[in-house]
């Protein structure tokens, strides 16, 4: 009887896996299956590897209150940095960091200074420090239009966002490497998070990696990690978004009367108050 094509494959990839084994018990190397993905990754399946919820209760309407609330966020914390730090104020922090550590090396070195000088020096140190660190994770203009690319394809009813840095590059018009990077910043400061995700690669049996990489699994943990100037400004336009959709009451009277709200008041203000909690509490 003739081997079949399918047969002869069959053989060939057994034939390699067994080359590949032989290859691997005389150099000492590992199987596939032992080798690790990145740290912290997850089956797709894990339920760790899944973090989403709605997005309040799931319409569109909120959806889209929280994506448009998040992108105004993003712009105004942008500006609001970069404002009160132009480029000329890191660049002269850059310039007094770089002049003290030469300072204080010459200290070091056994040269003379006053008493308490070395001591001042390290303490305008740390502050130069602390902008440059400030400056190298605030926000980019790539960055906003970054976030934006990525949350076009949130599902508002599930929380589902899971787009490949490929898929957000192509949406953002920039590479890959644009995309890791403003991914970090963002994360910095608190617009987005992430869990890694692996997969099988369905080499059972044979040396070589039994899973690999795939996309990330991004929720919002808004209220646990931005600053919280930026968490109010970000609740405050998301408040003023909803109650345009009839979300929350109009206006909130500092000194109510005693008693139980109206029905349509609490309905409303447990609208807010589900919403609120599935931005702020999302955790993997």
């Amino acid at each position: 009887m003739a081997t079949q094509p399918s047969d002869e494959r069959a053989i060939a990839r057994q034939t390699r896996a067994l080359l590949k084994g032989a290859a691997a018990h005389l150099t000492g190397r590992q199987r596939g299956r032992d080798r690790e993905v990145r740290r912290n990754s997850y089956d797709i399946e894990d339920p760790r590897a899944k973090p989403w919820v709605p997005i309040g209760k799931g319409t569109v309407g909120e959806g889209l209150a929280h994506r448009e609330a998040l992108i105004q966020t993003a712009r105004e914390h942008r500006g609001q940095f970069w404002r009160e730090n132009p480029p000329s104020k890191i660049r002269e922090a850059r310039y007094r960091r770089d002049l003290i550590v030469a300072e204080l090396k010459r200290i070091e070195g056994g040269g003379a200074a006053p008493i308490g000088y070395a001591a001042t020096l390290r303490i305008e140190l740390k502050a130069h420090e602390e902008t440059l660190a400030k400056a190298e994770t605030a926000l980019r203009r790539i960055d906003v239009t970054i976030l934006q690319a990525l949350i076009e394809h949130i599902d508002f009813a599930t929380g589902r966002l899971f787009p490949s840095l490929e898929t957000i590059a192509a949406a953002a018009t920039c590479h890959r490497n644009s995309v890791i990077d403003a991914l970090k910043r963002l994360k910095a400061n608190g617009f987005v998070t992430w869990v890694r995700r692996s997969i099988s690669t369905q080499n059972e049996g044979e040396f070589a990696p039994q899973r690999e990489q795939t996309s990330n699994a991004y929720y919002f943990e808004h209220r646990q990690r931005m600053a919280i100037r930026t968490w109010q400004r970000f609740t405050q336009l998301l408040t003023a978004k909803l109650r345009r959709l009839g979300k929350v009451p109009r206006e909130v009277r500092p000194l109510e009367p005693v008693g139980p709200p109206s029905k349509e008041v609490q309905a409303l203000r447990d609208a807010v108050a589900s919403l609120g909690a599935s931005l702020s509490n999302a955790s993997p």
